[in-house]
C-alpha cells in the first residue's frame, strides 16, 4: 500500500488534535522510510521482478526489521514513547495515536501484500494479496485515504484562502503519486528505489506540514 497509508494519518487528527499532521504522516510511513534506507544499504533486501504482482514489480522477500510483526510493534512503541516525551500537550493520548499510526502501516500492508510479512523473523509470512488485483487494491487505498481526509477536514478549519485550497491540492497530488507509482518505469536497482522511496515519504511529510500552517483544529 502507498497513499492509502495516509488515511490513518489524516484521521489521527480527529482523535488527538494537538498532534501535528506532519508527525502523523511521518508516523504512518516510518517503517517504510527505514525500509528504503535499509534496502539501499543492504540491511534488508528486495528483488525487482517485472509482473511480480498486478500492482508492482517488487519482491519484498527480506524485511524482518521493518515489516515483521514484532518489528512493526517495536517501531510503534518506540515512536509512541518518543512522541509522549517530546509533546507539550496530550502526551499520553498523542503517544498512543502516534504509536497506532505507525502500526496501522502493518495492518494496511497485510491487506495488499502477497505473503511477505513475517509473523516473527524467520517465521511464517502473511499477506492477503490484493496487489494481485490492482483495481481492487486501488479502490481500498482510495477509500481509506478519502475517509481519513474527510475526517481531517471535519475537525479542522481553514485559516484563510490557502487553507481552503491546499488540502484538496494535496489530495490530488497524493492521487497522482499513486498513479505514477503504478504506471511509471521500473526502478533501476533496489538501492535507487530504496533511496527514492525514503525521499518521497519525507517530501509528503513536508507537504503535510503545509496543512498544519494553513488549517487549525476546530
Amino acid at each position: 500500500m502507498f497513499v492509502g497509508h495516509y488515511g490513518p494519518a489524516f484521521a489521527g487528527k480527529a482523535v488527538a488534535r494537538s498532534v501535528p499532521l506532519w508527525t502523523l504522516f511521518l508516523a504512518v510511513q516510518l517503517v517504510d522510510v527505514a525500509w528504503g534506507l535499509f534496502v539501499a544499504n543492504g540491511i534488508e533486501n528486495m528483488r525487482i521482478v517485472p509482473g511480480f504482482t498486478d500492482a508492482n514489480a517488487l519482491d519484498l522477500y527480506d524485511m524482518p526489521i521493518t515489516h515483521s510483526l514484532p518489528g512493526a510493534l517495536a517501531w510503534s512503541v518506540a515512536a509512541g514513547l518518543v512522541y509522549a516525551i517530546w509533546a507539550r500537550r496530550e502526551k499520553t493520548l498523542g503517544g498512543l495515536v502516534v504509536g497506532a499510526a505507525v502500526f496501522s502501516h502493518w495492518i494496511l500492508d497485510l491487506l495488499v501484500h502477497v505473503p511477505d510479512l513475517a509473523l516473527w523473523p524467520g517465521g511464517p509470512k502473511v499477506g492477503l494479496g490484493l496487489w494481485n488485483n490492482y483495481p481492487v487494491a486501488l479502490a481500498v487505498e482510495a477509500a481509506v485515504l478519502v475517509l481519513g481526509f474527510l475526517l481531517y477536514m471535519r475537525v479542522t478549519e481553514a485559516k484563510g484562502l490557502a487553507g481552503r485550497i491546499w488540502p484538496w491540492v494535496f489530495l490530488v497530488l497524493l492521487g497522482v503519486a499513486e498513479i505514477a507509482n503504478h504506471g511509471g518505469p521500473l526502478p533501476e536497482s533496489p538501492a535507487a528505489f530504496g533511496y527514492s522511496a525514503a525521499v518521497t515519504f519525507l517530501v509528503f511529510t513536508g507537504l503535510a506540514a503545509v496543512c498544519d500552517l494553513t488549517r487549525r483544529v476546530r
